[in-house]
């Protein structure tokens, strides 16, 4: 009997080690990684049978990962594993099915008897019935009447079976869906993509060994079926072993005979284009050619799109208990426009991200969808706009499409945007002037700049410890559409927090905030990095307490620019400085903090501390990102030996280690070299800048701060927004 195969992706080694051990003494096959991306590689080339997961992972977290594997291998059987577990987390990995959750540190009886359990769950739902229905249809395969038909066809041999269709078509589920109606359903169904694979090791998955005959364990291990994803990769040794072996299937033991009992071959490339160039084996396409499935874009039944996706947020409120969500009519005409090169999956993933978008809402506009989506859904998208040949025409409408296309391409400058159209800026003006395109407003020194709204492209992760709780957190980057803000999510509730000024709870050491029951805290680095980056629609997932790093937001700079930029369909207006505000100092003491007019963005910071740090100043000018990550952002967290032992008795800098903090002594650094002899101060205007993002919107003005805090930096914001109010109330 086959070992039952173990996945553990565990990013501490001596726990990893120690869950290998034990489970490899109890006879299963056990792989490792510590890394969320590099798992998902090896669950897509060869499933196992159960996945033992940590929460927080590096490059993605475990519940996306959960996620993703419950979407595309449903099948596997997943235990979740954390340090500081909480009910909602829990609760969340169980609904998207995971059979347990088991909190650190736990014992061996414990992990063996959950790994136990879940392995006899897994087996009690691979009969017929039970495992084509936990396999999960593909959005739109009830629509796909044909290839249901000819599912139940080839399901009544065993035949190598060819699947053709593009990518994110589900093509594997129909693999599935075949071997489960087949007389061989009880075998395993192991999963091969040749295109990551080594050839030897699909290879080995395919053949007897040609150094020995076939023998009583090679009979053992051909029970099995095989899917071979992108087919098309096969190298031609290999392709010419295969024709040798199904055209002598059957023959005697000396001839090739394959070890699979079936062989399904997927791929979304054109195989007679690729064999008439020579380039896959003739031989081997003739001999799959009688048993070939087409899976059909989703292009080809788009007029169900509507229905599907009505279908899918009804299913999704039933399983979770929630209101179902109301689509707008221009959500589903949108939709159902779209090209959808990405398939069902591209389809499934735009309604996941919908769903674990954090704001509340009773329905879901066009907003919602990316933008990319929202151009291509247009009438006059940007491939037809930047194809056009001439201005003029009939078509008005298409005319002031076009022009607003190049303007938006061109970041709304008139000389760039004539040139780009091969037009005098006079004759630019006056096609503006026709149409009634309405160009951002020109900033005069009192009035506001005008600036695209801005996200990130695409979902990034980063793991590390909270500074003050020293427990291991992290954070997820997810994109959000024009006008939603920065916003953090509880990972464990959904609980969302707009990073606003009104949910500040405390200044203690880091500024937090709160709303409801969740809160989180040491904001400040990573908002920073936002408001110079310009970054202003963000979900950031989020467990309790943002991770210190190295104690600056050097990693943080990195991660957005991994993520990269995605200019937005809006704009926003930066906040300007109007007169002086004022914030301190209190009776007795002496920190205070100032904001004035400004051409720019520039903070002026002067310390006064005891030695070693002794009398610092220093002024940074913004001058785009680039200044911001060179001069501000490697700057770490600094603090004396006497406050931080006085600051653990108290419950804070349980996470401040020799390498995320600077550690002062009575005249000396006492862990680590300086990054740059002013590094204190610098590190007080990276603590500025992030709180100063709560305003909402990157500021135009010039901030002086004397041995001000989090405390002051707050206090000055809130006295600037009051004034404002009064000014407001005055004028009406």
């Amino acid at each position: 009997m086959p070992k039952e195969r173990i996945l553990i992706v565990e990013d501490e080694t001596n726990i990893a080690a120690s869950l290998k051990g034990i489970l490899s003494d109890e006879g299963y096959h056990v792989d490792v990684t510590s890394d969320g991306l590099e798992s998902l590689d090896k669950i897509q080339s060869d499933p196992p049978d159960l996945l033992i997961l940590d929460i927080w992972l590096p490059s993605m977290d475990g519940i996306e990962v959960l996620k993703s594997v419950k979407t595309f291998h449903p099948e596997v059987e997943a235990l979740i594993i954390s340090g500081h577990g909480t009910i909602d987390t829990a609760v969340k990995a169980t609904k998207l099915g995971a059979f347990d959750f088991i909190e650190k540190p736990f014992s061996l009886e414990h992990i063996t008897q959950s790994v136990k359990a879940a392995l006899e769950h897994r087996k009690r739902a691979t009969n017929k019935a039970d495992l084509l229905k936990n396999i999960g249809l593909p959005l739109g395969f009830e629509a796909m009447v044909d290839v249901k038909k000819n599912i139940k066809r080839l399901a009544g041999n065993l035949k190598p079976v060819l699947i053709l269709g593009e990518k994110g078509t589900g093509k594997e589920f129909v693999a599935q869906a075949i071997h489960q109606q087949s007389r061989k359903s009880d075998l395993p169904f192991v999963k091969v993509n040749c295109n990551v694979r080594k050839m030897v090791e699909v290879e080995a998955q395919l053949f007897h060994s040609t150094r020995r005959r076939s023998n009583k364990k090679d009979s053992e291990e051909s029970n099995k079926v095989v899917l071979l994803t992108n087919a098309d990769s096969l190298s031609t040794g290999l392709q010419e072993r295969l024709v040798q072996a199904l055209k002598r299937e059957g023959g005697s033991e000396n001839k090739e005979k394959l070890l699979p009992a079936r062989v399904y071959f997927s791929t979304s490339k054109d195989l007679v284009a690729l064999a008439e160039a020579e380039k896959f084996n003739q031989d081997l396409l003739d001999q799959l050619s009688n048993n070939v499935i087409k899976t059909p874009p989703l292009r080809d039944y788009s007029e169900n799109i509507p229905s599907m996706v009505q279908s899918f947020f009804e299913e999704y409120a039933l399983k979770t208990g929630s209101t179902p969500i109301l689509i707008e009519q221009e959500v589903l005409d949108a939709l159902r426009k779209y090209d959808w090169p990405g398939n069902a999956k591209e389809l499934r993933s735009i309604l996941d991200k919908i769903i674990i978008a954090p704001t509340s809402r009773e329905r879901i506009t066009l907003q919602d969808l990316p933008s990319s989506l929202r151009h291509a859904s247009q009438v006059w998208n940007a491939g037809m706009l930047d194809n056009g040949d001439e201005q003029t025409g009939n078509e008005l409408e298409w005319e002031k499409q076009f022009i607003i296309h190049h303007l938006r391409n061109n970041s709304w400058d008139m000389a760039k945007t004539g040139k780009s159209l091969k037009t005098t800026k006079k004759q630019l003006e006056n096609k503006i002037k026709k149409h009634g395109i309405q160009l951002p407003a020109r900033p005069s020194k009192d009035t506001p700049n005008q600036f695209l709204q801005r996200t990130l492209k695409r979902s990034m992760v980063l793991c590390g410890s909270g500074l003050h709780s020293g427990i291991k957190t992290g954070l997820i980057l997810q994109p959000l559409p024009p006008g939603s803000g920065i916003i953090f999510g509880d990972i464990s509730s959904g609980q969302a927090i707009p990073a606003h000024l009104k949910n500040v709870q405390s200044t203690d050491y880091s500024t937090c905030l709160r709303k409801g029951r969740a809160s989180v805290g040491t904001i400040e680095h990573i908002m920073a990095c936002l408001h110079m980056y310009r970054i202003t629609n963000l979900l950031i997932k989020i467990g309790d307490e943002a991770p210190v790093m190295d104690g600056s937001a050097k990693d943080f700079c990195a991660l957005i620019e991994d993520g990269e930029f995605e200019e937005q369909d809006a704009f926003y207006e930066e906040i300007v400085i109007d007169k002086t505000y004022t914030f301190g100092p209190k009776p007795g003491g002496s920190a205070c903090i100032r904001m004035e007019p400004c051409d720019g963005f520039k903070v002026t910071y002067h310390m006064d501390y005891p030695a070693p740090i002794g009398i610092q100043d220093y002024t940074f000018e913004f001058k785009g990102h680039e200044s911001f990550k060179e001069e501000i952002a490697p700057a770490r967290t600094f603090g004396f030996m006497e406050d931080v032992a006085q600051l653990t008795k108290m419950g804070f800098a349980s996470g401040g280690k020799l390498d995320n903090f600077i550690l002062l002594g009575d005249d000396k650094v006492l862990n680590t070299k300086l990054r740059y002899p002013d590094e204190f101060v610098r590190h007080k205007i990276l603590d500025i800048i992030g709180d100063f993002y709560l305003l909402g919107k990157p500021i135009r003005g010039h901030i002086h701060a004397y041995k001000s805090g989090h405390t002051q930096n707050i206090g000055l914001m809130k006295t600037y927004l009051e004034s404002k109010t009064q000014d407001a109330l005055q004028a009406s």
